[in-house]
């Protein structure tokens, strides 16, 4: 189900631009007919005794801009009949074609110039748009191999696990995972980089590995967003920072253990409908020296949900530049508490593509949900 349909693709731009210069070029050669008519009428009715025939250059330069050569020689020849028809009269059958063989050379030579200096700007503009098409090539191929490195639903006995991840660009910087430390353990990651595009999303392959590389070596959450912490602050400009939230789900005791490094509480919503924020708080990442993040534990049962989002998802605008809110994001979720985590992922997708309406997507949208079966 695509989420935002307001931002064109490389497909829909390519056939957009061709269509739209058709267009412009259409309404210039409107300008040029009208204004070479505008000429002719004020040389014939409106001025007496005074040649206006010059005035023909400009129409004929604005051709050249737009229209192929020989077309602008052709409405040159033209114009030059026009101004001897419709100026004054000339003393000479000798002055009468020196003057138009004057004017029609001032014609085509003007012409000639604009046509040069379009065929060039042509040139330039084609340049341009090849290597905006390898530079949009390459960012789909990245973006796909950026939806490749992201971890498949996770559907064991007694655990439920989905999430999505919808950017507002091609590439974005948000960041999930969920995988196994051991039979008994899962975590699960939610992250945003700061900023979004490119920039963004150059970080995300960073943290994908030191993540994978160190959670299996560190004693929980807030060791391994603590280690996290001091790599970001290598790799990364002082202005960049990276909110995350980290959670280790232990089911043989069905115990979640998490840490919070600046990102949006978690939500978790009981069976009986009770909605818990998991606000154990800590400092972002990759900014402040010193830092210190804790450990928190919560106790998981049956039928609970625990949702992980971004906040692409909550603060998505519609045309009235209301929210989506938090409340929203819930009252869906209650809504959808008895479906299966990638059904309640689905639905939520929709609810903010539906409320967003013709709105722009503002910020990258990702959420992670778990479910206790």
């Amino acid at each position: 189900m695509p989420l935002f349909l307001t931002q064109k693709d490389g497909g829909e731009h390519k056939r957009y631009v061709p269509t739209e210069e058709g267009r412009i070029g259409g309404l210039l050669n409107l300008v040029v007919f009208l204004a070479i008519a505008a000429v002719a009428y004020t040389d014939w009715i409106v001025v007496a005794n005074i040649s206006l025939g010059y005035l023909y250059i400009l129409p004929l330069a604005l051709s050249a801009l737009v229209n192929p050569l020989p077309l602008t020689i052709a409405l040159a020849v033209g114009c030059n009949i026009l101004q001897d028809f419709f100026g004054p009269p000339h003393e000479s059958l000798h002055l009468r074609v020196t003057h138009d063989f004057i004017m029609l050379a001032g014609f085509l030579l003007v012409s000639l110039l604009v046509w040069l200096i379009a065929r060039q700007r042509n040139r330039l503009t084609a340049e341009v748009r090849r290597q905006r098409d390898e530079y949009e090539h390459d960012l789909l191929l990245a973006a796909q191999v950026q939806q490749q490195v992201l971890p498949k639903p996770i559907l064991l006995p007694d655990l439920d696990l989905a999430a999505t991840m919808h950017t507002a660009r091609l590439l974005g910087g948000d960041y999930y995972d969920f995988f196994h430390i051991s039979d008994d353990i899962i975590d699960i990651v939610i992250a945003d980089v700061s900023g979004k595009g490119v920039a963004a999303a150059l970080l995300m392959p960073s943290l994908a590995m030191a993540l994978r590389l160190r959670a299996r070596e560190l004693s929980g959450p807030a060791a391994i967003i603590k280690d996290l912490d001091g790599v970001f602050k290598q790799i990364t400009r002082p202005a960049t920072f990276v909110t995350m939230f980290y959670a280790r789900f232990h089911r043989s005791t069905r115990t979640l253990e998490y840490a919070n490094g600046g990102h949006n509480p978690p939500i978790l919503v009981r069976p009986t409908g009770e909605i818990l924020s998991l606000d154990q708080a800590g400092p972002i990442l990759g900014i402040l020296e010193g830092t210190q993040f804790s450990d928190a534990t919560v106790p998981l049962e049956p039928g609970d949900i625990l949702v992980l989002y971004t906040d692409g998802v909550t603060e998505q605008e519609n045309p009235k530049e209301e929210e989506f809110s938090l409340d929203r994001l819930q009252q869906v979720i209650l809504s959808k508490a008895s479906e299966p985590a990638a059904v309640i992922i689905a639905d939520l997708a929709e609810a903010v593509s539906t409320f967003a309406g013709p709105a722009e997507q503002s910020d990258d949208f990702t959420l992670v949900i778990m479910k206790v079966v």
